[in-house]
Order: C-alpha cells, then structure tokens, then sequence
C-alpha cells in the first residue's frame, strides 16, 4: 500500500481483489498508486471549484449578473491549454453543423468515434439506473428490455457509509463494487438465490444493455480512503477502481468503460474532470478520448456555459441527459438570494422554462455532435420513476397502475416528438407537418434527437410502456397519437389504456407545447439555418425560443401558487427519503399521496424539496392560496395526511405554520407505524392463534410495536418477542418468530426522530446548505451522543466551532466536516 493512502484493513482484506496491480493494455498499474497520484495532483483544484459554487450561491450580484451567458469575449482553456472565447467556441460549433470550414471548426469524438453499443441514436429505447447491490438489482437490470443500464455510485448509489446500529463493518458501495467486477468479468452465479428467490441472467453477453458507471459528483469525498489524513475526492476512487477493474471484461465483450458525469456546473469543473480521465488514459496507455461520458445536464449553472463544457469535453462526451429532480433544485439556489419558486411540484416538464431546457439540449448536442450532415450525439429524456404496486399491495392501490403506465408512455412521446428538429435552407412560411416532411413537400433535413430516456423501475409492462415511443419509426408515431381512445374506470375516473390514442385533453396540452396542430398532425421544431449561423442568434434570437431570448426562455421561474397542502407534501417527501438515507438506502420507493403513486426517490428529489422549504421559510414568503395543513387519516390508501387540522389563508408566512407541519408529519409517522404493526398483529394472531379477537389483538400489537420500534430487534429480542406472543396465543414459538422477522420493517424506526430533529434544525439555520443529502451521510454512522455533538456544530456559526476547537472543546475533524458540508474550503 502506497505511503500517504491509507485504506482500512477490513476492505482492504475483504475487498482485496478491487486492489493491487491491474494489466491493461499490457500495462501494469496499481490502483492504490493511481488513486494517490489522482488525489495529490486534483485534490486541491476540485476544493477550489467546489468552493467556488458557495461563491457564487452567496453573491449579492443580482441573478441577471451573476447568473447571465458569459461575455463573448470571455476566454475559457480546455486540457490541451488551447484557449477560445465564448463567441468562438459557440461559433466554432455552429460552424460544425453548417460544414463551415473554418479554424473554429470542432466536434464532439472526432478522433476516437462513438462505440457502437454505447451510440445513443442508433440503441433506442430506455436507460434504467439505480445500484448494483444487492446483486438481485443487477440481474433485474441486464434482464430487462432496456438500451442501457446506469450502475450507480451517485444519486441512487450504495450507501458509502454505515448506518448507526446496522451491524454492518463495511459500507454497502464496496459490494456494490465488487458485484460489479464480479458481474462483468462474467462470473456472476447463474442461478444466483437471494431471499428466497431466484435470479437468473435470461440474455448472452452480446444482447445485454451497454453498462455506464455513474461517477459521484465533485462535491463528495470517500471517507473510506484517506490521504495524508484527509478524505480523498469520491470521483477519483470510483473512476480508478471501476477503470482498472472492469476495462479488461468490457473490451473483451466489445464495450467500454463509459461514464455518466453528475452535478458538473462549470468550464472549470469539467476541466478538472476531463485532466482526471486523460490521465487515467495516459496511465494505461489509452488514446484520448477512448473512456466516454455521458453528461447530466441537470445545473442551471451548466446552462450558461453549455458550449464551453462540450468543448471541453469534446474528446469523448457522447449524450447529455436532461433531469427535472436536480435541475428545478438547482434553479431554486440560482435565485436563492431574489425570488423563490412556486410548487415545485406543479413545475413538471411541459412548463415553459422546462420545456426550453430540453429544447435547447437537444439543439446544442446536434450542432456540437454533427458529422457529415448527420446527428452523431444526443440528448437523453428525463426521469420516469414510478414504481408499479404489486397485485398484494394490502390498500388494493395496483388499482392505480394504469396510470403509471399511461402517464410513462406519455412522457416518453412528448421527449420523442420535442427532438424531431428540421432544418432547412431559408424559412419556411406557415407549420409544416411530420407528415410534410416524410412525404417531401418540404425541402429540409429531419433530425430526430431524443431517442433514449431514463426509467427508475423494471417492471415488464412499465418499460415496454416507455419503450414504445422511443423505438418507433417515424411513420409511426401519428399513428399513436390517432389511435382510438378507450377508457377504464378507476374509481369513478375514467383512465386511457396504454395503447389509446391522445384523449382530448392530452391533445389540447401537445397542441399548447407545440407539438402538434390543431389537427392532432405532429409538428417539428423548424429551424432555417439563417436563424443560427451566429451566435448572437443562436442565444438572442426571440423567435426562436418561443418568444423570448434564450436566458429568459430558460430561468424566468414560471408563474404559481405556494400552497399549504404542497408545502406539506414537500416536508412529508423530504422526510420520508431522509429516513430512509439515514438507514443507508439512496434509492427509496416512497408512496406520493397526492398522486396516488410510488415513486423512487434519491438525493435529486431531496435536493428539491429540502431546498424549497428552506427558500420559502428564510426568505420569508407567504402562501399565496387558502389551504389545510392536514393530520393523519387511515384511509382507502392506508394512512396519509387527509384530515383537515388546520385552515391557512392566503398571507400566512410559512415559517409561521412550519412547526405545525412538523408535528402532523411526526403524529403521521407514529400512526403509520401503528398501522403497520396492528396488520402484523392481526395477521400473526389469526394464522397462529386462529382469533381475531380485537383485545388479544391488542396484546401482540404491543409486543410487537416494542419488538420493532428500534433496529428492529434492538428493544426487543425476535426470540423474546416470539416467546411472548406464544404465550399469548398458545402457539409454537419458533414459528412466530420466523413470521416476526419476515414481517419486520426494513429500516431502523430509531432513525424517524433523528431527521425529524435535523430537518427542524436545518430549515431554520440561516446557512443554506447545497446538496444538503451530505449532513445525513456524516451523521448517520454517529451514535447519539457524537450525532449530537456533530449537529450542535453544523447548525452553529463557522468561527463558533473552530473556537472550540482551539479551545479543544471540540475534535478537529467537526470543524472539517463542517467545511465538507458547507463547501467551504477556503
């Protein structure tokens, strides 16, 4: 093990196989001396730009000012130290596109081509995403009907840490590593039994999905491995390791090692980036540009320099994905310091300034990525993250299904028919038609950009919904939209199936956003070249974004209420995933009451919605709407908040009723868990006790709210709990204890008040805190009264806690957590 690294023996022992020297491209390298070399010479530049987005968030500077298109004359530098302005890297790429021949000139992968497995235009169909531990979730990936799978160590990764009380030594992302490895190097157990069940791969190695690696975002450090005492960036480990590990199997099944980048807002960022993975390359004696990514195009921050961070990345940047989640919370900060947005959850998509933002990727990916006159990178549609209820939901809500499925293949057609883009030679007078163009009325070129999109869920029908409109040829996409409509009934709503046609309200909103005319006929976005040959046309030109400069087109925030019920539901989102991170799960299924859905939930989500309700209580905003705060109700759909408590006007300041909020979501927890537990009850005391009597009921309820209130098992033994309901029911006890631990909650109940404590602290400390899911990474492995301490220090002022470690009141490594929280590095 190199000197200044330092990795803990447990993983190192047991997870030895991710270490030591690795032949690639007959080239010996060690992964340890990699991640040290990586971590000495990038480790202050990544806290230099990390800092500088704590910079920008704190500015004065007036959001036009600060958060405005870069001067034209502005000078950026990319790896090679060439250096361009603002004017000649957006002209040099529009010079691309028109077949310019000039000094400007640039494409993306003009020397190292798109592979073929991992070419976005030529795979349709959906990228499924989420972590590879436990190992079933890889098989549920590579099995289903999907282009692409995104194994993740970001957003949905493993935990990278090891939940308080878990009874676990070593944090869940190193198996998720080693399931990784093990799975591409072919050696994954087929059948592979995990829980009862059995999991086989159904697909040879060519007819897999491509892999991409989702790599942690510049902002996180990987506590696990230390250099010279300090967290090495999470990036460098997870390239490195992932990199020397699995580059032999990828090559050798006729892949590559290809990367989703998260979070990068910045030319500077993506700059550190791209030196990371030249050096990577350089080390195993790789052409530049031979290791691809994929770009989350999720930062109103990235927006701005859009053109630069291709340029930057123009060696091996290959699809840029659009995402709602991280997006709309990286708006809120933008205007942090002005405005505050409406519901969030009312700015979906199909909302001006989202559907601009997917406009505009589409348009700059063609003339960044064009070769020969065709479309040679792509966007990447956003999120679908329903996740279907299964037919033994006990509340019956599969009966909600049909929605899910609907509301999917929706989506996936409106992203379809956003990136059909046709160019032509002069302006066109009057809409031309898809129709138009496939027949030759119209003299032009079709671009059809938006052929892959995300989903969270494997379910069968799910993604053959979503599925659909992204492989479908041309020709027939107005059939799907001419279809004859045919309803269900779900509780007295009637429901379009699947495969219907556009009901008429679902007409009127693809007419509204411009993508079909009055007739139903699909409408191309039409662009004549004249419109973009310049710069200054392609970011001012009105006409061409809908009527307003393309600034305006993407950040005015959209007009909307701030409303009681949503203000709720945002703290009942936010609370529930952060349970959940608390006890090591980043990719949480969560029940939305409000849309009658179960949607997967990561640190995007919680991004959104902890930074919503810390905007609108620190800035002091109003609700705009009467409205109710509402107390727990068991309901049809099992217990939700449904009773009406307390009535809020129009006015109200909502840090006024934010306490109120708190405690109905606490009561909500505790009836939940109630509900919960008296179903177990019921269900043990009529399979083993054959009763239903409502007071021995009562008995084994209380028994078991003990047995599992803590850990569970940690209050109260299985064993000891089993004994005791036996004796209630006269029953044999090793059985009950067998059904008590199959019907034991998943998740640590001890964690329910822990984010309910720091979620109070957090909205009312006047420190805004970005990407806030890390204070929950660095408290959940503390036990209480270190947890404590640690809080006390985070919501407490920076000169206050490197006082009392001066004083040594408090350990050191507070004040560099404090600083890793806060971005604060300088």
């Amino acid at each position: 093990m190199s000197s200044g690294l330092r990795i803990p023996e447990e993983i190192y022992q047991k997870y030895g196989d991710l270490f030591g020297e690795k032949t690639i491209n007959d080239r010996i390298v060690s992964v340890e001396k990699l991640i040290e070399e990586l971590a000495v010479e990038f480790s202050d530049e990544i806290r230099r730009v990390i800092n500088k987005r704590r910079q920008w968030l704190e500015s004065k500077d007036s959001v036009t000012s600060k958060g405005a298109f870069p001067s034209f004359d502005q000078v950026f530098v990319d790896a090679d130290g060439n250096r361009r302005t603002f004017r000649e890297i957006i002209q040099g790429m529009i010079d691309n596109f028109l077949g310019v021949k000039s000094e400007l000139r640039w494409r993306l992968n003009d020397n190292v081509p798109i592979p073929k497995d991992a070419h976005p235009l030529n795979n349709p169909g959906l990228e499924i995403t989420g972590p590879w531990y436990p190992l079933s979730r890889a098989y549920n990936q590579i099995n289903s009907d999907v282009a692409c799978v995104m194994e993740d160590e970001e957003d949905a990764s493993p935990a990278w840490y090891i939940p308080y009380g878990s009874g676990k030594t070593t944090a869940d992302v190193w198996e998720g590593r080693k399931n990784v490895k093990l799975f591409l190097s072919g050696k994954a157990p087929n059948p592979y039994y995990e829980k009862g069940k059995t999991y086989t791969i159904s697909k040879p190695r060519d007819k897999w999905p491509t892999i991409f690696h989702r790599l942690p975002g510049l902002h996180l450090l990987d506590f696990d491995i230390t250099l010279n005492g300090k967290p090495v960036p999470a990036i460098i480990v997870s390239a490195v390791i992932y990199t020397l590990n699995n580059y032999n199997s990828l090559k050798s099944a006729g892949s590559g090692v290809y990367f989703y980048l998260p979070k990068t807002q910045t030319p500077d960022e993506a700059l550190v980036i791209e030196k990371i993975l030249r050096r990577i390359e350089s080390k195993l004696g790789l052409k530049i540009g031979t290791l691809k990514i994929a770009l989350l195009y999720e930062e109103v921050n990235a927006g701005r320099y859009f053109p630069v961070i291709l340029w930057i990345f123009r060696e091996r940047l290959i699809k840029s994905n659009n995402g709602r989640w991280d997006y709309l919370g990286s708006l809120i900060e933008m205007w942090l310091q002005e405005k505050v947005l409406p519901d969030p959850q009312n700015i979906t998509m199909t909302s001006p300034n989202m559907m601009a933002y997917q406009k505009y990727n589409a348009l700059i990916m063609l003339l960044a990525g064009a070769k020969d006159g065709e479309a040679d990178s792509a966007p990447v549609g956003g999120m679908a993250a329903v996740m279907l209820y299964p037919q033994t939901d006990p509340f019956g809500r599969n009966r909600y299904n049909l929605k899910a499925l609907r509301g999917i293949k929706l989506d996936k057609l409106r992203e379809r028919l956003i990136g059909l883009i046709f160019i032509t030679d002069k302006k066109v007078e009057g809409k031309v038609t898809l129709e138009d163009i496939i027949s030759g009325k119209v003299k032009g070129k079709l671009y059809d950009m938006f052929r892959q999109s995300w989903v969270a869920t494997k379910e069968e029908a799910y993604v053959e919904a979503g599925t659909k409109p992204l492989r479908a040829g041309l020709e027939e996409l107005q059939k799907m939209i001419d279809a004859p409509v045919n309803y269900i009934e779900v509780e007295g709503t009637k429901l379009p199936t699947v495969d219907s046609g556009l009901t008429p309200e679902e007409r009127a909103l693809f007419q509204k956003l411009g993508l079909i005319d009055e007739r139903g006929k699909i409408t191309p976005w039409v662009i004549s070249k004249d419109m973009i040959d310049t710069p200054e046309k392609l970011l001012f030109n009105k006409e061409l974004w809908g009527g307003k400069d393309l600034w305006h087109a993407l950040y005015d925030i959209p007009e909307g209420d701030i409303t009681p019920e949503h203000v709720q539901h945002a703290f009942y989102m936010a609370a529930n995933y952060g349970f959940q991170l608390l006890n090591g799960n980043l990719a949480a299924a969560i029940d939305d009451y409000e849309l009658k859905q179960r949607f997967m939930n990561d640190l995007a989500t919680y991004r959104i919605f902890t930074s919503w309700l810390w905007s609108i209580i620190n800035r002091d905003a109003s609700f705009t709407k009467d409205g109710y705060i509402k107390g727990p109700k068991l309901t049809k759909d099992g217990v939700i908040p449904a009773e009406d408590v307390m009535k809020v006007t129009k006015g109200t300041k909502v840090k006024d009723v934010f306490e109120k909020i708190w405690e109905l979501h606490l009561d909500w927890t505790y009836e939940f868990y109630k509900e919960q537990d008296m179903r177990a009850a019921r269900r043990i005391a009529e399979t083993f006790g054959k009763t239903n009597n409502i007071s021995t009921v009562e008995e084994v309820y209380k028994v078991i709210s003990k047995a599992y209130s803590s850990g569970p098992f940690r209050e109260m033994s299985v064993k000891e709990a089993a004994q005791k309901i036996a004796k209630i029911l006269n029953a044999n006890a090793s059985e009950i204890e067998e059904e008590l631990i199959n019907l034991a909650p998943r998740f640590d109940r001890a964690m329910a008040p822990v984010i309910m404590e720091i979620l109070m602290r957090q909205m009312l400390y006047p420190k805004y805190i970005m990407n806030s899911g890390k204070i929950l990474f660095v408290l959940s492995p503390l036990d209480p009264e270190r947890r404590a301490k640690v809080m006390d220090s985070i919501f407490s002022f920076r000169a206050m806690v490197e006082d009392k470690v001066r004083r040594g009141e408090l350990d050191k490594w507070i004040l560099e957590l404090y600083d890793y929280i806060y971005d604060n590095y300088f």
